[in-house]
């Protein structure tokens, strides 16, 4: 019974840490701090600048979003259990991670690694609203997968250290696919297609990156 316990608690801990909306700010960091050569030429104030826009906007904003939702009980939890509870939430995600590409391209013509990523979380969060409107899927494993298919894609430009986030991101989703099914958030259909999804975003944010603006 009491292991039973720990192994929820475990399995809820991983699913806050590891949480889509801190995902692009978690990223963003370990590009700064181990992968510094796509930042070559950048002071280290516009970077820490960089990684605190990132931070506010795709944290506090998707969040207040949720918070307001629920305590407004257009939904009746900030867990977004339900199906149709995901629509709003995904719904303003998307607005805020297409205007953290668009300020990214625009403003800060940022090179071209962090910009495919970018627009491959808004993708992601795309894809993974439009197969809301149908049936559920893992927001979490949508997340990792595309972080993973976002290491292939560095390591094939020769990011530094991509090889250590292909693997870093494995691990963490697998983890994380894991911590789903013990909690009984996501059948294991849906575990994979959000993987799937995630890998879909990112592949089609490369190819429109690379063609239309590079």
């Amino acid at each position: 019974m009491q292991q039973n316990s720990i192994s929820k608690i475990a399995a809820k801990a991983i699913s806050i840490v590891f949480h889509p909306v801190f995902v692009p700010t978690m990223i963003f960091a370990f590009l700064i701090f181990l992968s510094p050569n796509i930042f070559f030429g950048l002071p280290e104030k516009t970077k820490t600048s960089w990684l605190l826009n990132i931070a506010y906007n795709s944290i506090t904003f998707p969040l207040l979003t949720v918070f307001l939702l629920w305590r407004l009980k257009f939904i009746e939890s900030m867990q977004m259990d339900g199906l149709k509870e995901r629509y709003g939430p995904l719904i303003a995600s998307m607005l805020f991670y297409f205007w953290i590409f668009w300020v990214f391209h625009k403003q800060f013509a940022a090179p071209f690694l962090i910009q495919s990523f970018l627009l491959g979380v808004f993708f992601t969060t795309v894809l993974t609203f439009l197969n809301s409107i149908f049936f559920k899927v893992s927001m979490h494993t949508s997340a990792w997968g595309s972080v993973f298919t976002f290491a292939i894609i560095a390591a094939s430009m020769n990011m530094q250290n991509a090889f250590f986030l292909m693997i870093a991101s494995i691990l963490i989703g697998g983890l994380v696919g894991s911590a789903r099914l013990y909690l009984q958030a996501h059948n294991i259909r849906q575990i994979w297609i959000g993987y799937i999804l995630g890998v879909l975003g990112q592949i089609l944010s490369f190819l429109i990156i690379k063609i239309a603006f590079f």
